[in-house]
């Protein structure tokens, strides 16, 4: 609730006629105002009132109006017997969430489940590159806001733990900034994949020059075609990682030149 500014009474004559609110009444008002407890939206969404739920797991109504309160703990015993009567998870009874006063029915909530699942099902992760600072070159991951996340292209729609990145200026030449590149955890490994390198917090955006079991030849993204050439020195332009030091490595298997929202 906003705080509010309290300018003195202008008119001192008025003030004994104002009603002034009991003690009670604040009381009151308070908690008709409050946030409601999660344990009170799972019964209510539930469609139960206390008496019923008190019938299903022969816990008392006072105890049930205690512990929607939060003046009473929940135990192993009740969890259990909560989360059987709600068909939740018992870690869900747990959480300390503040719901509005919309309760949503179990219709509704059957409803929005599916269409969670069914927008879950048919987008993936969008992730963007970020610096950690102007004058660093070490680079970062985050992803991004679920609006933006990509529609799952057709021939990836098998490949779960496929997720999305921006190609932004990280990946030229090969790859344009408005891409969308799509990435795989990966362990089958070959000379001129494009890469994203987990390592410690910082990721690494490499073409790998040679692999072996034990460990990889990375060159920078624009340097891959001058090494080729042999316009430029191999020695000076690779890095040599051992692969078990590395925390994981993702492979660009797919990218789209335009944005797909």
């Amino acid at each position: 609730m906003a705080r509010q500014s309290l300018s003195p009474m202008k008119d001192l004559a008025f003030h004994d006629t104002i009603p002034q609110e009991t003690a009670g009444e604040r009381v009151g008002r308070k908690r008709k105002d409050a946030p409601m407890t999660h344990l009170k939206y799972l019964r209510k969404r539930s469609g139960y009132t206390l008496e019923t739920l008190s019938e299903i797991t022969s816990i008392s109504i006072s105890y049930l109006s205690r512990l929607e309160s939060g003046s009473r703990r929940l135990n192993t015993d009740l969890i259990r017997r909560l989360s059987h009567a709600f068909g939740c998870e018992p870690a869900e009874l747990l959480q300390e969430v503040a719901h509005d006063s919309h309760v949503v029915t179990p219709v509704e909530f059957n409803r929005k489940r599916r269409q969670e699942v069914s927008v879950r099902e048919s987008s993936m992760p969008l992730y963007c590159v970020m610096r950690d600072s102007e004058d660093s070159n070490d680079l970062t991951i985050k992803i991004c806001s679920p609006s933006e996340w990509r529609h799952r292209p057709a021939e990836l729609s098998s490949k779960n733990e496929v997720f999305a990145i921006k190609a932004e200026s990280y990946f030229k030449p090969h790859f344009s900034s408005s891409s969308t590149l799509y990435l795989e955890l990966s362990h089958n490994l070959a000379p001129e994949s494009t890469v994203v390198i987990l390592n410690r917090g910082k990721i690494m955006i490499k073409k790998i020059w040679s692999v072996t079991p034990t460990s990889l030849q990375l060159c920078d993204i624009g340097d891959m075609e001058l090494l080729k050439s042999g316009t430029v020195s191999i020695k000076d332009k690779l890095t040599e990682v051992e692969r078990n030091s590395l925390d994981a490595i993702y492979k660009v298997v797919g990218y789209s030149d335009f944005d797909i929202n």
